[in-house]
């Protein structure tokens, strides 16, 4: 579930959203690029439902380019754009309290996303089928109870876990300190190892 290895560590670029430089549709370009896969992983994580995350992701960049002129020289621009998505999230959420729902995605089922086939199965890494068939389950089983937990436990281990990002960075993108960052990840990692007490006790 680890979306780092995948994605590559895009930071260390820190493409500049559009404004910054000359030729503004040049850079959002290049901002895009940068971080639209990031961002729809991050978002699929928290809302779990494919065609939600997707609307979200565009929805975070139309936003993206409409408040540019906002932009803080002095943060980083993956701070802003996940901030701006987390935002989104948590409308998402509370639009979604009344139906109560959650969704428990197929690791099994691919997906398309801009007319790609993105398979959700773990890669073979030379495990036997046994193995292979128990890594599946297990992935599933953190994938439903990730769902499970509070949208900012979720957004936490998602953030932490997943994505690797600091402590620092966490706690610019959530707005609280790194303290409290730390403290709340106890918890919901917590919340999370409870969850899949039952299946890891087999």
């Amino acid at each position: 579930m680890d979306d780092r290895s995948s994605q590559g560590d895009q930071r260390g670029r820190h493409p500049a959203p559009p404004g910054q430089n000359p030729g503004p549709t040049e850079a959002f370009d290049e901002f895009f690029q940068a971080y639209e896969q990031r961002i729809f992983n991050l978002v699929y994580r928290l809302v779990g439902d494919y065609e939600d995350a997707a609307d979200l992701t565009s929805e975070t960049f139309v936003r993206a380019l409409r408040s540019y002129h906002k932009f803080r020289r002095e943060s980083h621009p993956y701070t802003w754009i996940y901030r701006i998505a987390l935002n989104l999230c948590k409308n998402y959420f509370r639009q979604q309290q009344h139906r109560s729902r959650v969704h428990a995605f197929s690791l099994d089922t691919p997906t398309e996303h801009r007319g790609d086939q993105l398979p959700r199965d773990i890669k073979d890494d030379g495990q036997a089928p046994q193995e292979r068939l128990e890594a599946k389950e297990l992935e599933a089983q953190v994938a439903k109870c990730l769902l499970d937990l509070r949208p900012e436990f979720r957004t936490l281990i998602v953030l932490r876990d997943l994505q690797g990002l600091s402590y620092q960075e966490i706690g610019v993108i959530v707005g609280c300190s790194e303290k409290a960052v730390k403290s709340r990840l106890f918890r919901a990692r917590m919340q999370l190892r409870e969850a899949l007490s039952p299946y890891l006790s087999k």
